[in-house]
Formats: structure tokens, C-alpha cells, sequence
């Protein structure tokens, strides 16, 4: 348990969930920022890493973003960076390894650790903030926060999906990639879990957890069991399920 919530400050558990989930991101992303400017390449590798979880969803509630108050995530990634991408053979030979069917387990393990805190950390820091707030007077008709949690879980579970802010809303018209949809459903399961079934938060947090990495491990099961829910639901409430096809007029000569 303490190492699916990432509470495992006794051991090295901590440091090397997140040191792998940094790696992988790293990796990843190693291809599409090969041929970049050095400081072009580290700044794109960190907005992968941090961008919605670490980055966006505490700037919309206002608060310090976590790297630089965890400023050990912020040096993780510049080192695994570096290691990716400038060693030479060893870089080679570290992205061999990492694609080896063992080795991309491990590292999947890691990534849903490491997502789920963004997920959970963002939701619960919106959660704090607005209880926190006296702007405005607390709502009279939804006495527990929902939407600021929600929104800063799901943009947490988006990563940099967003970033840069070229890419716009794309990715949320891109729902039925698993990433997009997992950072939807996993925050919603958390809020349903702790505020409404009085699931303890650690034990809501694993759970979210273990659903995520089971996802990204079994992608033909998980779609399989998800297909049909969904098409059911787009179906009942007769939302749009596709974007409408996009029409470029020409003009005639």
C-alpha cells in the first residue's frame, strides 16, 4: 500500500518511483526532441513530465507549483534527460533495455504510481484551496467541492497533454485515447469513493492506482470492458461521440 500511494518514505521506494517515472517520460519523448536545442529538449522533456499535474493544476487554484516546492522532481528530470539522451553507447543501450517487455512493465508500474499522485495531489490541493477561500461567500447548493477537484485531477492525470498551449483543446476531443480517458474517469472514481461511499483516502488513492496500471498493462481487456459502457453512454444521454467531419471551403477559380 504505501508503495501504490507513494507514502514509502522508509525504504528508497519514493525516490525510485519517481526516478523511474521521470525515466520513462524521458524516454518516451526521446525521438521527438532528439534533434532539438539542448535547453529546447529539456524544457519539452519537462513538460511531459509536469505539465498538468505539476505545473497547471495548481496554478488554477493558485498555488505553488509542486517542483518548486518538491525541487527534487525538477533535478530528476534534467538527469533523466541527460542520461536518455547523452551518454553515448549507454544511452543506447539504457533505451534497449527499457523496451524489453520486463523492463516496460517495470517502468508502467512507476508511470501509474506517479500519475495517480499528480491525479490525487491536484485534486486534493483544489479541494483544500476552495475550502480555504473567502473571496466569495462557500456555495449554498453544492456544500462539497466537485468541479475545482474534478478539473485539476483530470488536467493532473493529462500530464502535458496541453502543453505547449498550441495544441489547444485537441486532446480533449481525443477522449477515447486511454491517457485522456483514465485522467476523466480516475478523479470522478476518487471523488465518488472518499466524499460520498466514506472510502478512506489512502485506500481510494490504490485503488485508482492499481486501475490505472492494470489498464496500461492489459490494453485488450480494458478496452473490451470499456467499449461497450461507453457506447452505451454516449448513447442514452445522445451526446456527440465524434467531431463532425471539417469543411475547407475553396473557392472557385
Amino acid at each position: 500500500k504505501p508503495f501504490l500511494t507513494f507514502t514509502d518514505r522508509k525504504s528508497w521506494a519514493w525516490e525510485l518511483t519517481a526516478f523511474g517515472y521521470f525515466l520513462k517520460i524521458a524516454q518516451d519523448n526521446r525521438e521527438k526532441v532528439a534533434g532539438f536545442y539542448w535547453a529546447k529538449a529539456v524544457t519539452a522533456t519537462g513538460i511531459a513530465a509536469f505539465g498538468g499535474g505539476l505545473f497547471l493544476a495548481p496554478l488554477i487554484v493558485a498555488m505553488t507549483p509542486v517542483p518548486l516546492m518538491e525541487e527534487i522532481f525538477l533535478w530528476m528530470v534534467v538527469v533523466s534527460w541527460y542520461i536518455v539522451h547523452n551518454l553515448g553507447p549507454w544511452s543506447d543501450v539504457l533505451s534497449d533495455l527499457m523496451k524489453v517487455e520486463v523492463s516496460k512493465q517495470i517502468f508502467t508500474v512507476f508511470f501509474g504510481i506517479f500519475k495517480t499522485q499528480q491525479i490525487v495531489g491536484g485534486l486534493e490541493l483544489a479541494a483544500k484551496a476552495v475550502a480555504a477561500g473567502n473571496m466569495l461567500p462557500h456555495s449554498a447548493y453544492v456544500p462539497t467541492a466537485l468541479a475545482a477537484p474534478w478539473l485539476c485531477g483530470f488536467v493532473g492525470g493529462c500530464g502535458g497533454a496541453s502543453l505547449p498551449f498550441t495544441n489547444g483543446l485537441a486532446p480533449i476531443e481525443e477522449d477515447k485515447v486511454w491517457n485522456i480517458r483514465a485522467a476523466f474517469l480516475a478523479p470522478l472514481a476518487y471523488l465518488i469513493m472518499t466524499r460520498f461511499c466514506g472510502v478512506e483516502m489512502l485506500n481510494a488513492k490504490m485503488t485508482i492506482c492499481v486501475f490505472r496500471i492494470l489498464g496500461d498493462l492489459f490494453p485488450g481487456p480494458r478496452d473490451s470492458m470499456l467499449g461497450p459502457v461507453t457506447a452505451a453512454l454516449y448513447k442514452g444521454t445522445n451526446v456527440r461521440s465524434t467531431p463532425l467531419p471539417t469543411v475547407v471551403p475553396v473557392k472557385k477559380a
